[in-house]
Formats: structure tokens, C-alpha cells, sequence
């Protein structure tokens, strides 16, 4: 299969090498033979661009896309990329990746903040 760099929301500049790469294991992956990739790299460097051109290209062949966020602090749930993937496969639905850790520093702070009477 082929596919055109810049199917995305802009166009990706200077990546088609692993582009190619990612598109090439995406195709592996649809006629069965699946595998793990992994983008990593400092800051800033272009794997969520990346990514989002990965995901625009698996959505032209029709395939199923999820997305999972973490946080660069150590706020976050164990697992929690994980968690809205699955949640997002389950149910259809993109999970607000923030909502949970909100939830969470939100309930802290609450009861940080009560003071009971002895």
C-alpha cells in the first residue's frame, strides 16, 4: 500500500523515512502480523506530529484509533495511558485525559482543606 505524507492536519515536513517506517508496520499490523513501536526522543521533536500522521493514515485504511496521554510528572495514575486506550476501545468514546488525575488533586485538595472538630 502507499500512502501521502501530509494526510494529516498539516504537512509533515522532514519525516518520511520513519513515516515509511511507521506506515510500513501499520500495513504489517493490518494484514495480521502485528508488532510494538515506539517514538521516543527528547522534547518537542515531533512524535506526537508524528503520531497524528500515523493516525490519519490508519483512518484512511479504516482502522480503529485510540489515544492515551501521560503527564511528565509523576502525577498520573499507574498505567493510565493504558486505561484510556481501553476505555476509549470499550466504549467508543475518547476519555478527557485529564480528568482523572484532575479528579484526583481535586480530592486531595478537598480534604487537605477540611478541618474536623475533636
Amino acid at each position: 500500500m502507499t500512502f501521502v505524507a501530509g494526510a494529516g492536519v498539516n504537512r509533515l515536513v522532514g519525516r518520511d523515512s520513519e513515516l515509511t517506517e511507521l506506515v510500513e508496520s501499520l500495513d504489517n499490523a493490518i494484514a495480521g502480523n502485528g508488532s510494538l513501536v515506539m517514538l521516543v526522543g527528547e522534547p518537542g521533536i515531533g512524535k506526537t506530529r508524528l503520531a497524528e500522521e500515523l493516525a490519519a493514515t490508519a483512518k484512511q485504511r479504516g482502522t480503529q484509533i485510540a489515544w492515551g496521554v501521560c503527564y511528565d510528572s509523576g502525577s498520573t495514575p499507574p498505567y493510565w495511558p493504558w486505561t484510556q486506550v481501553i476505555r476509549w476501545i470499550l466504549t467508543g468514546t475518547p476519555q478527557n485525559p485529564f480528568s482523572a488525575p484532575l479528579q484526583a488533586a481535586r480530592a486531595l485538595s478537598l480534604k487537605s482543606s477540611l478541618k474536623f472538630a475533636t
